[in-house]
């Protein structure tokens, strides 16, 4: 009977929203008379569905630019944008129909395993997705800034065509095992209530460890070490065909112009790395009766996904013309309709 108390435990790597709201969602309750772990979720839901659907809507507005479209960089940005608004998609799905499921209010076994089996893959790959493509913009970034390849635009898209659905399969299969290994179980001590847990055997804990350890510290890394490689080549370039000032004082130029290019990576896995902690810890869920360390992990894990707009397009002077130009377009667009 113990055992069964502590199905929903926050002992291994895929932090879910099941194991964190569990018990504190009310059978057969509205919103209105739910706890408020549950209250304060909903809420959260909604602003960062807003919070996301502009920052979605804002990235593909720039990035749908066709002349954007034509190398790699814009794109892995373009696909990065589309992503992040699957993102929204699901993340808002996934806290939705948790409530439909908890509270009764959906009874199908069928939608019930269908979304077990489902969500949290969909939700874990599309984020990790989006770090990979991160890693691909980084080195194309370097390949602009240095000038170190002659490669033609239509090398680098050639390239991109091919590179995005590769990221897209590794980062499937990696995490292939995670609806491999979920199933319903229905609870013996609530009868009312069923849910979607992970069963692992040793080996495969350990595998997704290590999976989730290198899709969350080689992104990180590799960003952090092409932002250095782009400042220091571009002060080193300009040092040698200006000779006007000391490298180091050219240096210090480019840190301060190209320096949201350190602080991008290291904001984003700041945000990332609660999540990965909390994951590690182990805990009873049905025993917890604040489980605030785990909500703010869970959803702060989600902020990077919600901000491409402030991580590429704000940052850079290109991005946010172009930006500004298709929204000029779009209201012309709209007034000359009012017109007609």
């Amino acid at each position: 009977m113990n055992s069964v108390k502590c199905q929903l435990t926050t002992k291994g790597s895929s932090l879910s929203l099941d194991v964190i709201l569990g018990y504190h969602i009310r059978p057969y309750v509205s919103i209105s008379r739910q706890t408020l772990p549950v209250k304060i979720s909903f809420t959260l839901t909604i602003l960062f569905f807003v919070i996301g659907f502009i920052n979605g809507l804002c990235s593909i507005i720039t990035f749908h630019s066709k002349h954007i479209r034509e190398v790699g960089c814009g794109l892995y940005l373009y696909i990065l944008s589309i992503i992040s608004f699957i993102i929204l998609i699901l993340f808002t799905l996934k806290f939705c129909f948790l409530m439909f499921f908890q509270t009764a209010f959906i009874t199908n076994r069928r939608t019930q395993k269908i979304s077990c089996i489902s969500m949290d893959f969909l939700v874990q790959s599309a984020v990790t997705i989006q770090y990979w493509l991160s890693i691909c913009v980084s080195i194309e970034r370097i390949r602009v800034a240095t000038r170190a390849s002659n490669r033609t635009r239509k090398d680098t898209l050639k390239i991109a065509r091919w590179t995005i659905p590769s990221i897209i399969l590794f980062v499937f299969i990696s995490f292939i095992h995670d609806p491999l290994n979920r199933e319903l179980i229905d609870d013996e001590d609530d009868h009312r209530r069923t849910w979607c847990i992970i069963r692992y055997s040793s080996a495969t804990k350990i595998y997704d460890s290590i999976i989730r350890i290198i899709h969350f510290l080689i992104p990180f890394a590799v960003n952090l070490v092409c932002a250095l490689i782009i400042i220091i080549s571009v002060a080193r370039i300009h040092s040698n065909a200006r000779q006007k000032k000391t490298f180091k004082q050219y240096l210090r130029e480019e840190f301060n112009e190209h320096k949201h290019l350190i602080i991008s990576p290291i904001s984003l896995v700041i945000l990332a790395l609660p999540r990965l902690i909390v994951s590690f810890l182990t805990g009873c869920m049905k025993s917890i009766r604040y489980p605030w360390l785990f909500l703010s992990a869970y959803f702060i894990s989600f902020l990077p996904s919600f901000l491409t707009l402030v991580t590429f397009i704000l940052p850079s002077k290109t991005y946010k013309d172009q930006f500004k130009t298709n929204v000029g377009k779009i209201f012309q667009l709209i007034k000359q309709k009012r017109i007609l």
